[in-house]
């Protein structure tokens, strides 16, 4: 029996017992800061074991999973995974124990036939409930019920002496026993052993209890069901494979890449092992979204992609190949992931990037190695440089074989102590990331009891309304005169709460004379709440009010949101259909849009986006609004955003032929409306991953205007430059043509000084160049010279000293010299024995500073 019929048996079992079969969620955790990944089926009905009511006490799902806290244990077991499917079935309130573990029993015996005398069960020791019902109605005998601990049969393990608080209760799971010639071949062999020989299944959770601050349990007034059971591991079992790699799941990947090297199926067999598992966790993290990166959930992505690329050296492959391996996984699951084929080549392309990028690494290693470990040639640490090989492995994936071959090579030390102590420092940190925070059910739920609030924005921009709840600094109050963090809940509302990348409306309650103004929208479980202050007068609970949006703000808003799905679709039409939206914020002012693409775009494909955008703008087509179920949208193409979490009836927005959106935001009634689109920057968010920002309408032709009027400025600065630079060069030539004369009437009126030939002049219209060849001209005139001349410019002061080289044959200077007199024009100077120059701030000083020079030459 394959993962595909046994997914879909298992669903349509619980859906014919009353269950709504819902959807997987995403391996991100939508606001749930409990969780770096989705690590169970239950993380997405958290609000629903608290009591909130979605209209449904019964559920089950076939959910996706990345759990890394055994990352190293992979490919070495059995069944330790990554990325798994979880299969689940959940009762808020309604069923327990009886049901779970009579449904549970009858879908394993009667829909899958496995034989009965290959299940046993585990009960928490102290269930007599579950264990009588194992016993006296499922009928199982004594010796086949297993009772354990708290770290064995009770969720969260230890939860009774080690926390966290919150929901929580026994468990009772089922176990598929290989048989006594698997394992220890013990006589005395059951579930508490580890051996192998009895493999876990299915674990049922009873949520009875809620632990208190001070450890106590008390019994919870509605029990919750939480079951799952490994679609992998049950696939195995099925299929008569002690190893989950054995199946269907699996197998394609480790063929083909046995296929490419040419291995004997048991050579390397963990390695291959690996590998399998790190690609599906790694394609399915990129198509939730998750891409690689160097922090939160990306660094464990490029993590695993690391891992895996080592693992494929060993194997002895050398070049990229994971990518090559894409299309495979999204065959193996067309069938529960249909959207996966229409993105593969994209994430293959996310993969090879990756695959270079770490290749690239390893071959720049020798100057990493030079700049982390140089220190430790000469001062020897060998507890430093164990936990430095460990970072770089940690963090760049170097193998420590090929660190400690460097580190041997250079005769430094080496701890692998403190090595393996920093690895598991690091699994410390992995776990208690992907462990629970807080408490069990850390929620940012309201904790106040009120319906859901009645949206009608989409129609009206003002309405009448019921204060419902009045809430000031978080807590719950029957009126409100003044203060600043208020809320308040309508029983209706024409105000739009923050979500999908909208900003939420603001604007006025007004009853008679009393004035709240309204500076933000947002939305928990359902609740639009009015954030804001109170202008003047007072506001109670169940007062009747007026509830006006800011209207020019929403249309400009509505401008933007609309243009955003114009500029996806341009985006797509040009760049092609792997464009996926991966976030977006759009205000009153720009939209921002974010998209899967593997590089920069350049002006011209940024121009043509614009420049198409534009012309759908033209077409002056409707925008269309309809209600229908998701599945309907999706068959119908409409486009999904990753990061939000659908109900069963969606919203799309559709422009013509030109887009089709699931979205909830507030849009335009035709596109015309927008006037114009332009896009103001293209940039980086992450690897893949380009942001586009623009503006529409009167905005985005001020930014226009103001781009051409930059333009003009900067054109007329350049002709400005350009102007004074050719009358400054005209000025040089005249200036030039001028000079022999002058160094021909200076060297004749030379002064003798000491014996040498002296010539001081200041020439106020010459710059520091026109000096330069000036006291070239006169030294090549006049032998044993030493040529001094200033001149001036406004307040700037510049003094050339120039020598024969008879002088600086001596032993003269004319460094030595323009050293010790720049301070008297008010600056510093340099040069050589032959030139020196210098600057300064005061000119009138020049005659200080010739005097100066003549008596230098006279102690010569």
């Amino acid at each position: 029996m394959t993962a595909d019929i046994l997914r879909d048996k298992f669903l349509a079992f619980f859906k014919a017992r009353k269950h709504k079969v819902i959807d997987s969620d995403s391996l991100v955790p939508k606001d749930d800061p409990t969780v770096l990944f989705t690590p169970a089926g239950m993380n997405q009905f958290k609000k629903e074991f608290m009591g909130f009511d979605s209209g449904f006490k019964r559920a089950t799902t076939s959910q996706r999973c990345l759990r890394t806290d055994d990352l190293d244990k992979v490919g070495k077991t059995s069944a330790h995974h990554t990325f798994f499917e979880m299969l689940g079935n959940f009762s808020f309130g309604d069923y327990f124990k009886k049901e779970a573990i009579t449904w549970a029993w009858e879908f394993l015996t009667k829909e899958l036939k496995i034989d009965q005398e290959k299940l046993w069960v585990s009960v928490y020791q102290d269930d007599d409930e579950a264990y009588n019902i194992w016993k006296d109605q499922v009928g199982i005998p004594e010796k086949k019920i297993v009772r354990l601990g708290d770290k064995d049969n009770f969720w969260p393990a230890e939860a009774k002496t080690k926390g966290p608080n919150g929901p929580c209760g026994p468990c009772s799971e089922i176990f598929y026993d290989f048989g006594a010639d698997v394992g220890c071949k013990e006589k005395i062999c059951d579930p508490s052993c580890s051996c192998g020989r009895f493999v876990e299944i299915w674990n049922l959770v009873f949520t009875q209890f809620n632990r208190k601050e001070d450890g106590s349990l008390e019994p919870l007034p509605n029990k919750n069901i939480d079951t799952g059971m490994g679609l992998e591991r049950l696939t195995a079992v099925m299929q008569g494979k002690q190893n989950n790699f054995e199946t269907e799941l699996f197998q394609p990947l480790i063929k083909e890449i046995q296929r490419y090297v040419g291995l004997n199926p048991k050579d390397s067999q963990k390695f291959l092992y690996a590998v399998a598992d790190h690609l599906r966790a790694t394609v399915f993290s990129i198509f939730d979204g998750i891409l690689p990166s160097n922090e939160g959930r990306g660094y464990v992505v490029r993590k695993i992609i690391r891992k895996a690329s080592l693992y494929l050296i060993s194997l002895g492959i050398k070049d990229p190949f994971l990518y090559r391996l894409v299309a495979i996984v999204a065959e193996i699951m067309y069938k529960p992931y249909p959207e996966l084929t229409k993105r593969r080549e994209e994430i293959a392309q996310i993969i090879l990037s990756e695959e270079k990028s770490f290749i690239c690494v390893l071959g720049s290693s020798e100057e990493l190695f030079k700049d982390k470990f140089s220190e430790f040639m000469t001062k020897p640490y060998p507890k430093a440089v164990g936990k430095i090989a460990f970072l770089l492995h940690d963090t760049y994936g170097i193998p420590l074989e090929l660190t400690r071959q460097w580190l041997d090579k250079q005769g430094i030390s080496f701890s692998q102590d403190a090595f393996e102590q920093a690895m598991e420092e690091q699994k410390a940190r992995s776990k208690a990331g992907s462990a629970m925070k807080g408490d069990v059910f850390g929620s940012k739920g309201l904790k106040i009891k009120v319906k859901a609030s009645k949206f009608i924005g989409y129609q009206d921009n003002s309405s009448e309304a019921s204060i419902l709840v009045i809430l000031k600094e978080g807590k719950e109050v029957s009126e409100i005169s003044s203060g600043d963090n208020l809320q308040i809940v309508l029983d209706q509302t024409p105000f739009y709460a923050e979500s999908g990348g909208q900003v939420g409306d603001i604007g006025k309650l007004i009853n008679g004379k009393n004035l709240f103004e309204v500076t933000d929208t947002q939305k928990i479980d359902n609740v639009i709440l009015h954030a804001g202050k109170i202008n003047s007068g007072v506001f109670k609970k169940g007062d009747k009010v007026t509830a006006q949006i800011n209207i020019e703000r929403r249309l400009c808003i509505a401008k933007n949101h609309t243009a955003t799905h114009l500029l996806q679709a341009a985006l797509r039409q040009i760049l092609g259909n792997h464009v996926q939206q991966q976030g977006s914020l759009v205000n009153a002012e720009k939209l921002r849009f974010d998209f899967t693409h593997f590089k920069g775009l350049s002006k011209e494909e940024t121009a043509r986006v614009e420049e198409l955008a534009n012309s759908y703008i033209k077409e002056s087509q409707a925008v269309d609004f309809k209600e229908m179920s998701f599945k309907e949208a999706k068959q119908a193409g409409a486009l999904a955003f990753f990061e939000e979490k659908y109900g069963e009836n969606v919203r799309v927005v559709s422009v013509g032929n030109i887009s089709k959106e699931l979205c909830g935001g507030t849009h335009l009634t035709n596109i015309k409306q927008i006037g114009l689109i332009k896009i103001i920057s293209e940039s980086s968010v992450a690897s893949g991953i380009r942001r586009i920002e623009a503006v529409t309408d009167k905005l985005a032709e001020q930014f226009i205007k103001d781009q051409e009027q930059k333009a003009a400025e900067e054109s007329r600065k350049k002709n400005k430059l350009e102007e004074l630079k050719a009358q400054e060069k005209k000025r040089s030539m005249e200036i030039n043509k001028l000079l022999p004369a002058k160094s021909t009437e200076l060297s004749q009126n030379s002064v003798t000084i000491n014996g040498m030939n002296a010539v001081f002049s200041v020439e106020s219209n010459l710059d520091l160049q026109a000096l330069r060849l000036l006291v070239d001209m006169i030294k090549k005139e006049t032998s044993r010279a030493v040529v001094v001349l200033g001149s001036q410019d406004g307040s700037k002061a510049s003094l050339v000293v120039g020598l024969t080289a008879d002088l600086c044959a001596k032993g003269l200077s004319a460094k030595g010299i323009i050293l010790q007199v720049a301070a008297l024009i008010g600056g510093s100077g340099g040069g050589r024995d032959d030139f020196a120059q210098a600057g300064g701030n005061a000119p009138e000083n020049f005659a200080l500073a010739f005097d100066k020079i003549k008596d230098i030459i006279n102690k010569l």
